[in-house]
């Protein structure tokens, strides 16, 4: 009779899981310990500890047989009658050794943060520990399952020999391993980063062109509201000269105090966030550039000198009577 070390706790939830690998439809091959934690609301860490006990590990990226996790969670049963065992079951009847819980007191030595790429990606509760696999198999009393291996190669060449040779070990669709090196996550990131720097180009173009529109708009407005206040200047004496001028002046005032604004708002709302990104993305880092702001400057110029330009030859086809008129 084969036995199986298997915690109470762990033997309450077996009939939820069964209860569930039977909902499903009868076209479903595989089911994975992440979609039986969300569908039943567990931690995920704790159901591939469940079923790892039970059953063994998944296959990467693919999970569990249903008819295989199936059949291994009905072997739980009660050998007096035939019924799937619950936490009243004496042990006696059971068909896998019952482990109690217990206390075990640990001495922290260090308290470390561990670099992204040592840790494991793919699901994190808490804080993680590192303890000799001796230990951790005697203060369990179980065996443990190896989930995760981390290691490194002295050269480059034993990297690629490394590499070739996990990739022949888990070519397999059958096999139990999947390997990740240092190029796969190098392109992994490359892709994500790509896609971060084009949603943020796209985002800070559509910002832009709000802006110069915006500063469009507003520049026009200010130039049609104050038609009569141009009419008259002419009227008392000043050429046309002197006023496209004065615009002018006025239009590049007005592009230069909007990029001065932006360079002072970008120095104290950038480092706010980019902390907020720093920590929402361990690979960012703020640094602010003024490249951007250089590169606007002949822009805001352009238009503070065209769209006072294109005002004035619109509106000297009239004459100051007319202007004047108008404008009332």
């Amino acid at each position: 009779m084969k036995t199986t070390d298997v915690s109470r706790a762990a033997l309450g939830r077996i009939p939820v899981y069964l209860k569930f690998i039977e909902s499903l439809p009868q076209d479903v091959e595989t089911v994975s310990a992440t979609t039986i934690a969300k569908a039943l609301g567990f931690g995920e860490v704790q159901v591939r500890k469940d079923l790892g006990v039970i059953c063994g590990s998944g296959k990467p990226r693919i999970g569990y047989t249903v008819s295989d996790l199936k059949a291994s969670l009905e072997c739980l049963i009660d050998s007096r009658n035939g019924n799937l065992c619950d936490e009243n079951t004496p042990t006696e009847y059971m068909q896998f050794q019952l482990s109690e819980s217990h206390d075990v007191d640990y001495t922290v030595c260090a308290y470390v943060t561990v670099p992204h790429s040592m840790s494991f990606r793919y699901y994190t509760t808490g804080y993680s520990f590192v303890l000799p696999i001796e230990k951790l198999n005697h203060d369990s009393r179980q065996e443990s399952i190896p989930m995760f291996y981390l290691f490194d190669t002295p050269d480059d060449i034993s990297e690629a020999s490394a590499e070739n040779y996990l990739a022949d070990l888990t070519a397999n669709d059958l096999s139990e391993l999947m390997y990740e090196s240092k190029a796969t996550l190098r392109a992994e990131f490359e892709d994500f980063q790509n896609m971060f720097l084009l949603l943020g180009g796209l985002l800070c173009a559509i910002i832009g062109l709000v802006g110069v529109l915006n500063f469009f708009n507003a520049m026009m407005t200010g130039i049609l509201s104050r038609r009569r206040e141009f009419a008259v200047l002419q009227a008392v004496g000043m050429t046309n000269r002197q006023l496209k001028t004065m615009l002018i002046y006025e239009g590049l005032f007005y592009a230069m105090s909007s990029v001065a604004a932006a360079f002072i708002l970008s120095l104290a709302v950038g480092p706010l966030a980019g902390k907020m990104l720093g920590s929402m993305f361990w690979f960012f880092e703020y640094r602010f550039t003024i490249l951007p702001v250089l590169l606007t400057i002949p822009v805001f110029l352009l238009l503070g000198w065209l769209i006072p330009c294109m005002m004035y030859d619109n509106a000297a086809k009239c004459s100051v009577v007319e202007q004047l008129r108008d404008a009332q």
